[in-house]
């Protein structure tokens, strides 16, 4: 899960740094102070920069391959209406489900391969406490100092972790006297063992997450008194399962695609790569060099056969 990368990470000893990244200071779990969305904006502003134009609200509506000219043939609907362009090469990165559908016209079975994969339902639930409403903790540093904390479903406790996001990030929770938590619910074995999350209102998920922080951090006589919810997102597929067999299955999507003669297309969603935001800039980096490879052998290819 993403709590639980994040906490390993976290508690790790200290590994060479991949020479990539850039060097920041104190601890290397990090986000960003405008958000994730100042992440997206550079990103653009980076491609902008180097001459290629960065289209938003195309959808990929059919993807076809023409084998006499080695091109990738993409459908899309744009908001200036339908739109058609060739490709040599092309990175997919949306879910598995989606590229599943959008890779059916060129493999059908690498299409059902992919459509195996699992994204159990997850909820993430932002809430604010007041910070008299927690236990001291033992070691004396203060109530929720630190990163967060995961649940096993053996303590049979609901959620699957918590972010102590107002510690983690300076900025996140303006008001001293308070504290802002972020909570995950929901997971690959919750319908099996509380019912499933898909059919829960927000307030009855704040609700389901209050319980487990009564258990966990706050203190009995803050039961009764709901937390003020900051926001409830529900993803109905969230995460990629990496259950057993996964690689064999992206090897196979890989060799089916090959036996249909389909060159160039190279799967960087987070099914692939991994779903922690550094490993995603990390693959996205591999697969930007592999496309670029790619590119110039098939350049000098044309060359050697004029």
């Amino acid at each position: 899960s993403l709590v639980a990368g994040a906490l390993k990470l976290f508690q790790e000893e200290s590994k060479p740094r991949d020479p990539r990244l850039p060097e920041v200071k104190g601890q290397t779990v990090g986000s960003f102070r405008g958000g994730l969305k100042q992440f997206a904006d550079a990103l653009a502003a980076s491609v902008a920069e180097g001459g290629a134009p960065v289209r938003l609200h195309w959808k990929l509506s059919k993807l076809a391959w023409d084998s006499g000219r080695q091109l990738h043939v993409l459908e899309y609907e744009t908001p200036d209406g339908p739109m058609r362009l060739l490709s040599r090469s092309l990175v997919l990165t949306a879910p598995s489900h989606v590229t599943a559908d959008l890779l059916k016209p060129l493999s059908p079975s690498a299409s059902a391969t992919l459509a195996e994969i699992k994204y159990p339902c997850v909820a993430a639930v932002t809430v604010e406490y007041p910070r008299s409403a927690f236990r001291e903790p033992e070691h004396g540093k203060g109530p929720v100092n630190g990163f967060g904390q995961l649940h096993p479903r053996t303590q049979g406790i609901r959620t699957l972790g918590t972010i102590y996001s107002s510690s983690l990030f300076p900025g996140r929770e303006p008001d001293p006297d308070k504290v802002m938590l972020l909570h995950y619910i929901g997971g690959a074995r919750d319908p099996e063992l509380y019912g499933g999350i898909d059919d829960l209102s927000d307030a009855q998920l704040v609700e389901a997450t209050h319980r487990d922080t009564v258990n966990t951090l706050l203190k009995p006589s803050a039961a009764d008194e709901l937390p003020h919810a900051l926001g409830v997102r529900v993803w109905k597929r969230a995460i990629p399962q990496a259950n057993v067999g996964h690689l064999k299955r992206l090897a196979s999507v890989k060799s089916d695609l090959a036996t249909a003669g389909v060159k160039g297309i190279f799967l960087a969603g987070n099914f692939v790569g991994g779903v922690a935001l550094g490993r995603c800039v990390e693959y996205g980096l591999e697969i930007g060099q592999q496309v670029a490879d790619f590119v110039k052998a098939a350049q000098a290819q044309e060359v050697e056969q004029r």
